[in-house]
């Protein structure tokens, strides 16, 4: 198979997204496959992403298997919780297998099985969208971000159903963050990072402190890269790796914090979604903590 390699992209193999191959498990029963066989194939069917510690590899023309040191159960089940909750189009993850709790550093990690879906990754292909393409696609995610944000969740933050998994995403740092026993404990954590940038002088002393008053699913990588387009013009958000259940400005924060990646595609979308501008200027001012002060107590 010939390997696809691009600095700071995720690499791939050609034949993973070519129609003509044949997958190893075509035809195949997937309630069937022993997991050991779904593990050994996790190291030779072909390669459709590998990119910083995840892998995803084509098991047949409809399935794909993930799994990496960064894949954890609670990706998989924030994944069923959407598709149960909302209408947003989500892959649907059909088994978890090999679920690991020891010596894992953000809790745990797993192999899923979930749909591939066909398609082109939006950030591949927007610059090729007329205007009117453009203005379907943020329609659709603007759906999907108010989808989140107003289905029904049980006030309990962090990943979703693991004890063990700690908060991750843009907002918890490199090494992540609790696990937390509830709201207070939540907001205890992010004030002490507040106290630690003011320490430092890297927040002003009149940041006032966190209060969170309600938690909203969140994706937390809203991203063109983390889009597909399918053939029938449906936008589809995958990569659920950082979800959870989250204060309710933490996705629009981390959009405005990530907008130079895609100015004209996120201001579309800020055109047709609420703003949370103090949690967004309140998130901002605990950055120090987040990535040079992040192992500071």
């Amino acid at each position: 198979m010939t390997k696809v390699v691009r600095l700071g992209t995720p690499n791939f193999d050609l034949a993973s997204r070519q129609s003509g191959t044949e997958f190893p498990l075509d035809g195949y029963d997937i309630t069937k496959v022993p997991d050991e066989t779904l593990i050994e194939l996790f190291n030779t069917a072909p390669l459709l992403h590998d990119y910083q510690g995840t892998r995803i590899v084509r098991l047949s023309r409809t399935l794909v298997l993930k799994g990496g040191e960064l894949v954890r159960p609670c990706e998989a089940e924030i994944m069923k919780l959407v598709e149960a909750k909302t209408s947003i189009s989500v892959p649907k993850v059909h088994r978890v297998l090999n679920i690991k709790t020891q010596d894992t550093f953000f809790g745990c990690h797993c192999y899923f099985i979930m749909d591939f879906i066909e398609g082109d990754i939006i950030q591949d292909c927007w610059e090729d969208l007329s205007q009117a393409q453009r203005e379907d696609v943020v329609s659709q995610v603007a759906s999907i971000f108010l989808a989140l944000q107003s289905a029904q969740v049980p006030q309990q933050p962090g990943p979703v159903d693991c004890q063990f998994c700690k908060a991750k995403g843009c907002w918890f740092s490199d090494i992540g963050g609790g696990p937390f026993r509830d709201v207070t404990a939540m907001e205890a954590w992010f004030n002490r990072k507040l106290e630690i940038c003011q320490s430092f002088k890297q927040a002003p002393d009149t940041v006032p402190l966190f209060s969170f008053d309600k938690l909203v699913l969140t994706h937390q990588d809203i991203a063109l890269r983390n889009l597909i387009l399918d053939p029938k013009g449906k936008v589809w958000l995958i990569d659920w790796g950082d979800a959870g259940i989250y204060p309710e400005g933490f996705e629009y924060a981390a959009l405005a914090t990530r907008r130079w990646t895609a100015v004209l595609f996120t201001d579309m979308l800020f055109e047709r979604i609420p703003k949370h501008p103090k949690m967004e200027w309140q998130l901002s001012q605990i950055m120090y903590a987040l990535t040079t002060g992040q192992w500071i107590d």
